[in-house]
């Protein structure tokens, strides 16, 4: 007979497993009603957070011993694995320029598996237990009838612990303010799959191994499992803090939202939705006009150098949209010496507004070839040369002057113009606006063209020489040439920023601010390092964009 406190265990635990099979049914169905009809409201965000609570029970209901489940392992294997290709073909969904719609089927059927699988996981938890593949100790993958070798088992089992390491350095340097370079781009934006991919390896690995119960190596796994969980979710948690700030330094600069706004159905209705994190953010439709040569330079420094831009136009019955054909220059970023158009600029901010009404040029500019990864970063040889930050402007003012004399054939507003880019692209859309509005480059900058505004992400301001790149001192350092009449500016940088501090945009409202000019916000991100916008569902570019999209129709 069970004492009385293990049969009230056994109450307890089969009114949590009824718990999490009605939660994983109920997570399925509105995965699959938000995939038809989805939403940006409070009550969509709650199923965001409750998805999340799901698929970490399941990762618990998983790790109890006794009757070990071929569904333990397939849960496990599909919340690891499955996780981190959804990561991954949102982040190409999104990136790809022709991709128009940004959403990956893929990713959300994995979703479903997850909620499907976790709901078959905890209906075969529940007694009776004639649905458990029983054994008598060890692991599912220790029976006599497990066709899996030895040696197989330990290979998944090395696998398994490396990637355990991996995620433990990774939350290190996620936390902790130590350079890594340009890989810090992949920790705190993809966190929110982090804190669930690890903790399933950390289970997994306790399950392939065959961990004794109460084991030394078994409570470590399990203790490193809950500290990546506990670590990887900081930056979830400083969500609402973070949204804060933010609607704090927008309402400062460019005052109350208010309502202004209620009735664009374009615009997104909050600043974040938990579910695009996972399910991806959706575009409208638009059009594309890629490898448009508008530069060959036939002398000097310049000969030999080709210059191409891609464009994203609304289509034709999309002139009511909020942009009315306002125009948006897209500049990428890459130290001055990489990068380029398309998929190498974050495209789905370019596919975004374009669905928007707004004309996004994506442009090329001539890439200084020092100090170049040029086996990471292949860069081809006509956009390559001995380019300076003054050539780099140079050829941003000959594009401008190309739109200026063709703004017919895209319909473009030239009398509404922003410039945005990150890091060295934030640089060079300050240099090219700020040297235009102060009236001292144009020269080389054409003065039909308005700016409304600029958008500089994680901006490189002066530190150019870094890279041993030279120019006018007021070029490497836009920030030198504000005045009282600089255009409004939104900036977006993360804290944690290991390659261009936060300081620089910092010094750069200071100087604002310096010269009586208030139309200024800094939007920061917690624990956003360098390029954390690179995942456009998650919950950096979500923030970013709500306030991209308010600031350029409030502008434009």
């Amino acid at each position: 007979m069970r004492k009385p406190n293990q049969l009230n265990w056994s109450e307890t635990m089969k009114t949590a497993l009824k718990t999490l099979l009605a939660a994983n049914i109920l997570s399925f169905i509105l995965s699959l009603v938000y995939a038809f009809v989805p939403g940006q409201t409070l009550y969509w965000n709650v199923f965001g957070i409750f998805l999340i609570l799901t698929l970490t029970g399941n990762i618990l209901a998983s790790l109890p011993e006794g009757h070990k489940r071929r569904l333990d392992i397939v849960y496990l294997s599909l919340s690891s694995l499955g996780l981190f290709a959804v990561m991954l073909l949102n982040t190409l969904a999104s990136s790809i320029p022709t991709h128009t719609t940004s959403i990956s089927i893929v990713s959300g059927l994995f979703i479903l598996a997850l909620t499907l699988t976790g709901a078959l996981l905890a209906r075969s938890a529940l007694p009776p237990y004639t649905r458990r593949f029983s054994m008598r100790g060890g692991t599912y993958f220790q029976t006599k009838k497990s066709k899996i070798s030895r040696l197989f088992r330990r290979t998944i089992s090395v696998l398994l612990a490396a990637g355990l390491l991996i995620g433990l350095i990774m939350a290190f340097f996620m936390l902790v303010p130590v350079s890594i370079g340009v890989a810090e781009v992949i920790l705190s934006q993809y966190s929110l799959f982090y804190l669930l991919i690890f903790s399933s390896t950390a289970v997994l690995f306790i399950k392939i191994s065959g961990f004794k119960s109460g084991s030394v190596l078994r409570n470590g796994v399990l203790i490193l499992g809950a500290a990546l969980y506990v670590a990887f979710a900081v930056p979830t948690v400083l969500i609402p803090s973070m949204l804060a700030g933010a609607e704090q330094s927008y309402t400062a600069a460019f005052g109350d939202i208010g309502s202004d706004f209620d009735d664009l159905t374009a615009f997104r209705q909050q600043p974040l939705s938990l579910p695009d994190y996972f399910f991806g953010v959706r575009t409208e439709e638009y059009e594309l006009d890629e490898d448009v040569l508008y530069y060959a330079g036939t002398e000097g420094v310049d000969e030999g150098l080709e210059l191409r831009y891609d464009v994203y136009t609304p289509l034709e019955e999309a002139e009511d949209l909020p942009g009315e054909r306002a125009v948006l220059i897209r500049i990428h970023g890459g130290g001055w010496n990489t990068g380029g158009r398309g998929f190498q600029n974050v495209a789905q901010f370019n596919k975004y507004f374009a669905s928007q009404g707004y004309i996004v040029f994506d442009v090329e500019y001539g890439l200084n070839n020092k100090n170049r990864l040029s086996d990471l970063s292949p860069v081809a040889e006509e956009v390559s040369g001995e380019f300076s930050i003054d050539d780099m402007v140079r050829h941003l003012g000959i594009f401008l002057t190309h739109l200026a004399d063709s703004q017919d054939v895209y319909g473009a507003d030239i009398d509404s113009v922003f410039l945005s880019g990150g890091s060295a692209g934030g640089h060079l859309a300050n240099a090219v606006a700020l040297g235009l509005t102060s009236g001292a480059y144009t020269d080389v900058l054409d003065e039909r063209i308005n700016i409304s505004g600029i958008i500089p992400l994680y901006p490189a301001n002066g530190l150019a020489g870094f890279q041993e790149i030279t120019g006018e001192e007021e070029l490497v350092d836009p920030a030198l040439l504000v005045d009282e009449n600089s255009p409004p500016a939104l900036v977006y940088h993360g804290d944690t920023d290991r390659i261009v501090s936060l300081d620089v945009s910092r010094k750069f409202e200071q100087t604002y601010l310096n010269n009586g000019n208030t139309d200024f916000a800094l939007i920061q991100a917690p624990y956003g390092e360098h390029v954390s916008d690179l995942y456009f569902p998650g919950y950096y570019s979500q923030m970013l964009v709500y306030y991209m999209e308010r600031f350029m129709y409030e502008h434009r």
